[in-house]
């Protein structure tokens, strides 16, 4: 479950998963609510449409690491369902969450003991280990992303003020990862998790300030869409267009 093109881990790759995170979310809302599929029905479709961007890698001969961002977005759009997925059986933060977090710490000391990490070449090892702990950090930070906004406090914060909360540990860590320390698994593993649980909010935020009520995902998913994109775009075909014709 490798890819060939790869991104490398820079600032362009943080900002796109920040963008991917955000945009997760409410994919994962539109499928599940507006699709009318539900948070776990939809699995399946979620999973047989990462096989089909795996295959497309191979076969296909293209460079830039687009079907690594597809893949990305598909299993976020999966792992929000799955993090939604504990209110279908009336399963509560404070059950779900420690639940997910010892299944993610395990998974990323699983990815850390079989060589996964970042190589010399400043890109991660990616099998099925890597796509397990994507989606295992996408469920945790939609739970906790949830928690933060509507359990942490009462009155709840709301997703506006629960992205702003959970930016503050995202930016630490950031800043924490200065010297290399962003490229060691368990520590890459933490900042993509709290991007997760950040975008979980932000993705929120976005859908309660386009829609009223929060209630229609689709002004949300076009919006957060479009970023994506153009992110995806911008620095991954037209940057290095634009290199490659100023040498």
């Amino acid at each position: 479950m490798t890819l060939r093109s790869l991104p490398t881990i820079d600032t362009r790759y943080w900002l796109v998963l920040i963008a991917a995170s955000v945009f997760g979310t409410n994919t994962g809302d539109f499928v599940a609510d507006y699709l009318h599929i539900g948070h776990l029905f939809g699995l399946p479709w979620l999973l047989a449409l990462l096989g089909v961007i795996l295959l497309l890698d191979r076969v296909l001969p293209l460079t830039e690491p687009l079907w690594f961002w597809a893949a990305i977005i598909t299993v976020r759009t999966a792992a929000t369902n799955v993090g939604d997925g504990f209110h279908d059986f009336d399963i509560g933060p404070e059950l779900s969450l420690p639940l997910v977090t010892v299944l993610f710490v395990g998974a990323a000391l699983l990815y850390r003991a079989r060589g996964g990490g970042i190589g010399a070449d400043g890109k991660a090892k990616v099998d099925s280990i890597y796509w397990l702990c994507m989606i295992l950090a996408g469920a945790w930070g939609t739970i906790l992303g949830d928690f933060t906004s509507f359990g942490l406090t009462h009155p709840p914060l709301f997703p506006p003020l629960g992205t702003l909360v959970l930016s503050v540990p995202l930016l630490l860590a950031f800043i924490g990862g200065r010297g290399g320390r962003l490229w060691q698994p368990l520590y890459y593993w933490m900042v993509v998790g709290l991007i997760r649980a950040a975008g979980t909010c932000a993705g929120d935020a976005m859908s309660h300030a386009l829609s009223p009520g929060g209630d229609d995902v689709r002004p949300a998913t076009l919006v957060t869409g479009l970023v994506f994109v153009a992110l995806v775009v911008g620095f991954y075909v037209l940057a290095p267009k634009r290199s490659a014709s100023a040498t």
